[in-house]
């Protein structure tokens, strides 16, 4: 038992080393059908330093990304210089639609808002949505179809 302990931690201490913190307030639209069981969402960041991405967004044995609901995601990731856009990708056809996005950026004075103007809808059915949609800090959603 000490001995997986001690192993989980030294894992958790590798893992995180050298990274820093973005912790994620992703608000999903009040519009009808918004909310998702599974849209298998990652996240990218986007700075001046380079990018990374996310596994998959999901909180286990928790009902997220449902309508109206805000929900807090902590990612360790490594430093992408400023943050300037973030993009979001479906990994499945179960629609969902964000409202808004608030990441406060470990070592960063203020918290920057990422918002989807267009409420455009996230899903890898092209019927429903876009499978990626980029959000830039200051212009809005730029989505596109993949």
């Amino acid at each position: 038992m000490l001995r997986s302990l001690l192993l989980t931690t030294l894992f958790v201490a590798y893992t995180l080393a050298g990274n820093i913190r973005y912790r994620t307030y992703i608000t999903t639209s009040t519009q009808r059908y918004a909310g998702t069981d599974g849209v298998g969402l990652r996240i990218k960041f986007i700075g001046t330093g380079g990018s990374y991405r996310t596994g998959e967004v999901d909180k286990s044995g928790r009902d997220d990304l449902e309508p109206g609901a805000t929900d807090r995601f902590d990612f360790w990731l490594p430093d992408v210089g400023d943050l300037e856009c973030v993009e979001l990708t479906a990994g499945d056809d179960d629609m969902w639609i964000m409202q808004h996005m608030v990441v406060y950026k470990q070592g960063s004075a203020l918290p920057q808002l990422f918002r989807n103007t267009k409420l455009t809808a996230l899903s890898t059915d092209r019927s429903e949505g876009v499978s990626r949609l980029k959000i830039c800090e200051h212009g809005g959603d730029l989505s596109r179809r993949r």
